[in-house]
C-alpha cells in the first residue's frame, strides 16, 4: 500500500466510524471538508455529527503516522448545550486515549476485507464551544498514531 493510498485509508476509516456513530443516534453526518455538498444538513435545524481532519503526516516517516481530527456535533438552539454535551460523551467514549482501530480502505465500491494498518488514540478532549446566533458546534479533538502494515 502506497503513501497516498494509506492516507486515503485513514480518512475513509474515520468517515466510516463517524458515520456509524451518527447512524447509532439517527443523526445526519457531514465531513466539514466537503460541507458544500451537504447543504440540506448544514442549513437544517436538526443536530448533525460533523468531523474534519486537522493534521495528517508521516511522523517521523512512513510507515509511522500522526493524525489529529475533530469530531463533534452541530446543534440548533441548544443554549444550555445539554444536547451537544450528551452527544459529545459518545465521541469521548469512542475515541478515548488508549483505544485502537483497525484501518481499512473504505474508499472503493466493495467493502474492504483486509486491514492496511492500525490506529492508536493517544489523546482526546473537548474543544471550546463555537456558536453564532442559533447554531453551535462542539468538538472532541483526537490525536492518534497510525502504522501502515508493510
Amino acid at each position: 500500500m502506497s503513501y497516498n493510498t494509506f492516507s486515503l485509508a485513514i480518512k475513509s476509516t474515520l468517515d466510516f466510524t463517524a458515520k456509524r456513530l451518527a447512524d447509532s443516534k439517527a443523526l445526519a453526518f457531514v465531513d466539514l471538508s466537503a460541507a458544500e455538498f451537504s447543504p440540506e444538513v448544514m442549513e437544517s435545524d436538526k443536530p448533525a455529527v460533523v468531523w474534519e481532519f486537522a493534521t495528517l503526516s508521516e511522523d517521523p516517516r512512513d510507515p509511522l503516522w500522526l493524525c489529529t481530527f475533530d469530531i463533534g456535533i452541530m446543534t440548533f438552539l441548544d443554549p444550555s448545550q445539554y444536547l451537544s454535551l450528551d452527544l459529545i460523551s459518545m465521541f469521548l467514549d469512542a475515541f478515548k486515549a488508549g483505544s485502537t482501530f483497525q484501518i481499512f480502505d473504505y474508499s472503493g465500491d466493495v467493502a474492504p476485507t483486509q486491514t492496511v494498518g492500525s490506529m492508536y488514540v493517544i489523546a482526546s478532549g473537548v474543544s471550546p464551544h463555537q456558536a453564532d446566533s442559533a447554531t453551535g458546534l462542539r468538538f472532541v479533538t483526537v490525536t492518534a498514531r497510525a502504522i501502515r502494515h508493510v
